[in-house]
């Protein structure tokens, strides 16, 4: 997230359809309204499968393969009325590297993606690894969330119909300046005289000129697509155009160009690692 002027405004790796999900959330805060921190606080997002089946996470058994899910916007801190941050799942992660018992890990990922910082968070955990790491995708993997399980050994998509992709980036300017004024308040910026380009981007956006804000989301952009190129090497369609756009792909298209490594079940995921 990079945050321009005093107003929050988002580097987003995020698909807009999803993003928009989160609409009604963003609305009721606004109003005020309190949410139960609690919905964090009892989630649980790591289980433990052994010879196929759950097993415990009191005693986790020899031969092992643990899984993180990675569901919802993606965020690098816990959310108080959502799951779980990336830096808290990479901890995590890290974690089952030292634990001889665990053979594998499973990246469980339904998400169409959230910040960029998050991911980078996430990825390098990912690149850590010293043991397999496949990420199955279960219906979305889009943006961020896409650019987590490209750094994973394996990408496995649940269906044909799952989504993937949405490989871009893009930036919100909010102007609550109409609100205020209505609310009676006029804001007035005051800043020191040797500060002439701190939060320029900013407001020549709200002049009409976006450009220096496009630059910055070129700049991530670049770094996205380089990151996805790097991580699926020799696998993925040397041609960006044909995944690089920021379109979204079922995952029967996304095999083709390299995006995904096959369309497999759950349960068959977890043999990948016997």
């Amino acid at each position: 997230m990079l945050y321009l002027h005093n107003i929050i405004n988002g580097v987003w790796l995020i698909d807009p359809d999803y993003a928009n999900n989160y609409l009604p959330l963003v609305a009721a805060f606004m109003r005020g309204e309190r949410f139960d921190s609690s919905v964090r606080k009892n989630e649980s997002f790591i289980s433990f499968f052994q010879n196929g089946t759950v097993c415990s996470d009191d005693d986790i058994p020899l031969n092992s393969v643990a899984v993180i899910n990675i569901s919802g916007a993606i965020t690098k801190y816990d959310q108080d009325c959502g799951p779980s941050g990336m830096i808290s799942k990479s901890n995590v992660l890290r974690k089952f590297y030292s634990n001889d018992n665990i053979i594998g890990i499973i990246l469980k990922i339904d998400s169409g993606g959230g910040e960029g910082n998050a991911m980078r968070v996430m990825q390098d955990a990912v690149i850590d690894r010293n043991k397999p790491v496949v990420a199955f995708i279960d219906d979305m993997a889009c943006s961020a969330a896409y650019g987590i399980a490209s750094g994973c050994d394996v990408i496995v998509a649940n269906s044909a119909t799952a989504r993937i992709g949405s490989i871009g980036t893009y930036i919100t300017v909010s102007d609550y300046t109409k609100y205020w004024e209505q609310q009676g308040i006029r804001l007035i910026d005051v800043y020191a005289s040797q500060s002439k380009d701190k939060n320029s981007a900013y407001y020549e956006a709200l002049k009409g000129n976006l450009e220096p804000i496009r630059a910055i989301a070129n700049r991530y952009n670049s770094d996205f697509i380089e990151t996805v190129q790097r991580n699926r090497s020799e696998k993925l369609a040397e041609n960006l155009n044909l995944w690089s756009t920021g379109k979204v792909f079922f995952a029967d298209e996304a095999l083709k160009i390299g995006l995904i490594d096959s369309i497999d079940s759950f349960q068959n995921t977890l043999n990948y690692f016997v």
